[in-house]
């Protein structure tokens, strides 16, 4: 069921055009300091999909002004989904040498830890960075996952 708004909503889910065809997002609601939570469908389309019930299944969170993107035609609100929430545990870069992420910071919204290794839960734990609609395009395109972030950090 296509739904025409410019305004997105906590469960709304939004169709984003990119090089490799349609990647669908479900905006779950605003993170108090990082913003708009949405999950990323873990593949794209080269069709519309008509049933969006799994469509999140192996998806990942990221943080992207959403309501933003949807003001600005950029994403079209496609269907609805109930929210299952923001999360608040989230991750981090600490320390860094260049580019390599030497230690990284575990959010739960009580406190911070502080990891130079990440268990493989804390590996999946979304990456408190907030992504333009070009990063998301392009990180969608690559098939960025947050489990492979600082997979040279062994």
């Amino acid at each position: 069921m296509v739904v025409r708004r410019k305004r997105a909503r906590p469960g709304d889910i939004l169709e984003v055009a990119t090089p490799g065809g349609r990647a669908y997002l479900h905006y779950l609601g605003k993170h108090p300091e990082y913003g708009d939570a949405v999950v990323v469908s873990p593949r794209q389309y080269r069709n519309a999909v008509s049933d969006m019930s799994r469509l999140f299944e192996g998806g990942h969170i990221a943080f992207y002004p959403a309501m933003t993107a949807a003001a600005q035609g950029l994403v079209q609100v496609v269907g609805h989904l109930p929210s299952p929430g923001v999360p608040t545990r989230v991750r981090r870069p600490g320390a860094r040498l260049g580019t390599h992420v030497q230690t990284w910071i575990i959010e739960d919204g009580h406190g911070e830890e502080v990891k130079r290794y990440l268990s493989e839960e804390e590996r999946k734990l979304p990456i408190a960075v907030i992504w333009n609609h070009e990063m998301l395009t392009r990180r969608v395109t690559e098939g960025w996952r947050p489990e492979r972030e600082g997979d040279d950090h062994e």
